[in-house]
């Protein structure tokens, strides 16, 4: 059985995308707690939904899901411990929405599984506060970055059809064009969509 998340554009936390939470309970960007839809469920809340609201394949959401860490869960300064063998740094003031960006083996990254791991805290980065791993591990939540979605390979291509309300209001707006190069070639679409890229008319 095919089964669908209900995203919504306009609660997008940094690049993070926002969820529909299980038993109507807001939106979370954690993955763990996103509804699942049937096929059918999805339709029908497309339908009766809203125009930044969209569903997309739940499946092809797994293939790309990041860990992140919230820096509301995990303490703002070093923590030292005697029993810790592994530790990672996290920039101090830094930040992709609520998530954390920690110092990796070229540069620096908001993906936790790909943090460097030290065996003790470098004193020569004072802007690096430094956690044993086992901290921010446990805080880590699988999210999923709003620039993957795809409409034509996630919600299209899992059989999802724009519900006819959209595409009349979608044609009914004539002003408020976004701009967007095409990923693929590089020329330039204008589209009614200002969250996601719809697909370039030169690539099809």
């Amino acid at each position: 059985m095919q089964q669908c998340h209900l995203v919504s554009l306009r609660d997008t936390v940094g690049s993070n995308t926002a969820f529909h939470s299980h038993h109507g309970r807001g939106y979370s960007t954690d993955q763990r707690n996103a509804r699942v839809y049937t096929r059918e469920e999805a339709q029908r809340a497309w339908n009766t939904g809203r125009e930044f609201d969209l569903p997309v394949d739940a499946d092809a959401v797994d293939r790309h899901l990041v860990f992140h860490v919230d820096h509301q869960f995990v303490p703002g300064k070093t923590i030292l411990s005697e029993s810790a063998t592994k530790y990672v740094g996290f920039v101090n003031g830094q930040w992709d929405g609520n998530d954390l960006f920690w110092l990796a083996d070229a540069g620096t990254t908001t993906d936790f599984s790909l943090a460097r791991v030290f065996d003790s805290p470098q004193a020569d980065r004072p802007d690096v506060v430094w956690l044993p791993h086992h901290i921010p591990d446990a805080a880590k939540r699988p999210t999923f970055s709003v620039e993957r979605i795809d409409r034509r390979k996630m919600t299209q291509g899992a059989g999802l059809l724009m519900p006819a309300w959209l595409k009349r209001q979608n044609r009914r707006q004539s002003k408020g064009l976004t701009r967007w190069n095409c990923p693929g070639c590089g020329r330039i679409s204008w589209q009614q969509n200002p969250y996601d890229f719809d697909g370039c008319r030169f690539c099809i």
